[in-house]
């Protein structure tokens, strides 16, 4: 079963990372793990304020640490003991990158920080983070309150979605939340249309001998991932769609998920890598918070 060790939590002292300290607290908590809760200060405001309280960097970094403390303790997390804090000074995404590898950090997580216009796209930083960060990725979405109640984890079959299911899994036997496993199969005429209509399509609606053999097949899939862990309920749902991603979303807003669990760089049956095209695409525009699973080979595992 996956367990988290060390979780480092991204600061930026605004409500989004407010709510992301407290479920890395949470995670923590339940695996009995150490958090690393780190801001990072841009080297230009670093040096103005050099110049404007006219002191040093280290006094300059120990204010900030203080600042910290202070804003752990107003957002409601009393179990400070657990907590290290640290600021970093340059670029946030290569310091965020360089705490969690210095920390030998397993999970990262960051608040979902979208714009006026875009509120439910999440943050550059954090965009870059599930992209690059050789560690697996939280985005918690502002408005998540408490444990997570239903989770959605994306099957593709390969060996990443095996560990997207089994994190998933793991944060639903914490929280005591149910577990839905979705694979989403492109029939010949989504391949048709893959290939710019150069393939004659196949005649449209769902064909049942299909699912129900993806269904099996899925069902396989699962059962060694859930096997003797069945405190958690799993159910799995397959759907034939053209577009993977509008499937995945469809599927997170009729079960109400709080949480979408998805492997990045595994690779599917059907030409399509899950990270830079439909991973990006859920991770943009789902309204839940995301776990982004990386392969061992990205993590070092």
């Amino acid at each position: 079963m996956k367990t988290f060790h060390r979780v480092v939590v991204a600061i930026d002292f605004t409500k989004h990372c407010r709510i992301a300290l407290k479920e890395a607290v949470h995670r923590a908590m339940e695996d009995h793990s150490e958090v690393f809760a780190v801001h990072v200060m841009d080297e230009f405001l670093m040096e103005e304020l050099k110049r404007a309280q006219a002191t040093d960097r280290v006094t300059i970094r120990n204010e900030w640490e203080q600042k910290m403390i202070q804003f752990i303790w107003e957002a409601g997390v009393r179990d400070m003991l657990k907590i290290r804090v640290e600021v970093r000074i340059g670029r946030p995404f290569d310091e965020l990158v360089e705490a969690c590898r210095v920390r030998h950090a397993d999970l990262l997580v960051m608040g979902a920080k979208g714009s006026r216009n875009e509120p439910n796209r999440i943050g550059v930083i954090a965009a870059k983070c599930i992209r690059q960060a050789p560690v697996d990725v939280l985005v918690v979405r502002e408005d998540a309150q408490g444990p997570f109640k239903q989770v959605l984890a994306c099957v593709d079959f390969s060996e990443n979605s095996a560990k997207a299911v089994q994190c998933a899994l793991h944060v639903a036997k914490q929280d005591g939340a149910a577990v839905e496993a979705l694979f989403v199969y492109q029939s010949a005429l989504a391949m048709a249309l893959d290939y710019g209509g150069m393939v004659a399509p196949a005649v449209t609606g769902a064909d049942p001998e299909a699912l129900a053999n993806w269904q099996k097949d899925l069902k396989a899939f699962l059962e060694p991932l859930h096997r003797g862990d069945h405190e958690v309920a799993l159910t799995s749902v397959v759907k034939e769609r053209i577009n993977i991603r509008e499937a995945i979303l469809e599927q997170a807003s009729d079960s109400h998920a709080d949480l979408v669990v998805l492997g990045t760089r595994g690779k599917s049956g059907l030409r399509e890598l899950f990270i830079g095209t439909t991973a990006e695409k859920i991770i943009q525009h789902a309204t839940c918070s995301i776990l982004a699973v990386k392969p061992d080979e990205v993590t070092g595992q």
